[in-house]
């Protein structure tokens, strides 16, 4: 380190990480009020993107779980519709 010159660490990220660290940074912006009267600032803004990115998960999770119950009752229609069709089968062969 030059004299005076400090580097920004996320200066040694990748573009693309990067732009998703500044996205978070961003997000938790809206917590300002909360961790600025933290004591320790840092530790309380980490807290805040802890904090938003589970709820990000959370969301992302009912929505996962929307898409497998939707495709849970579409299998079963399947399943049920090829048990039909094999019950049919069977019944036309004893026939």
């Amino acid at each position: 380190m030059i004299l005076g010159q400090r580097k920004d660490w996320k200066e040694f990220l990748s573009v693309d990480d990067e732009e998703k660290l500044n996205d978070v940074l961003k997000k938790i912006s809206k917590y300002r009020g909360a961790y600025q009267n933290a004591e320790e600032l840092k530790n309380a803004q980490l807290w805040c993107a802890l904090l938003e990115l589970h709820k990000e998960n959370r969301v992302l999770q009912k929505r996962l779980n929307a898409l497998e119950d939707l495709l849970e009752g579409m299998f079963d229609k399947i399943r049920k519709q090829e048990r039909e069709r094999v019950d049919l089968a069977r019944s036309l062969e004893r026939f």
